[in-house]
């Protein structure tokens, strides 16, 4: 197992999350959603007031940024708003240690859920949430802002009948 520190992420970091982040995109262009690869990243000014606000944290190995997690709200529950991990480095519990020191965090921060919302039909997606205790919210059981969430993410050409909204469940 590779050896990591994982640490909140500071300003100089912001320079490398969209490399990051464009580099573990690659891996769509083998699914229907070669569309991911438009290039588009975290802006810089989104990047700036999440890390002042303590809300990304970063994986370092050997003193180099190597994945990152930021950390959102929607409505009145913790969201994780992304995961990205360079595929050099992938495989290796970078990702996994990311989403459970997010989970520990969030528990002892005494959060009752945490959301998000992935590709359902992608094998490293869905499935990865679900092994960490995260299920599929049903359409009917979608929060006002979960569904205002969807209708930006569909105006922006994301498509929905590939994707979904899953919760842990923390207290």
């Amino acid at each position: 197992m590779t050896s990591f520190v994982l640490r909140p992420a500071r300003a100089e970091d912001i320079p490398v999350l969209g490399i990051i982040e464009r580099a573990a995109d690659e891996r769509y262009r083998q699914t229907r959603h070669a569309a991911f690869l438009d290039g588009e990243t975290i802006p810089l000014e989104a990047a700036q007031r999440a890390v002042a606000a303590g809300r990304i944290t970063v994986a370092e190995v050997d003193g180099e940024v190597v994945g990152w997690l930021l950390v959102a709200r929607v409505g009145a529950e913790l969201c994780l708003g992304q995961v990205s991990v360079l595929p050099s480095h992938g495989r290796r519990g970078i990702g996994t240690a990311l989403l459970r020191d997010l989970i520990e965090h969030a528990r002892a921060a005494g959060e009752r859920t945490l959301v998000l919302n992935t590709q359902s039909d992608v094998a490293w997606n869905m499935p990865w949430y679900a092994r960490h205790g995260f299920v599929v919210v049903p359409e009917e059981r979608w929060s006002a802002e979960m569904r205002a969430v969807a209708e930006a993410q569909g105006a922006m050409g994301i498509d929905w009948n590939f994707r979904v909204h899953m919760r842990l469940t923390l207290a």
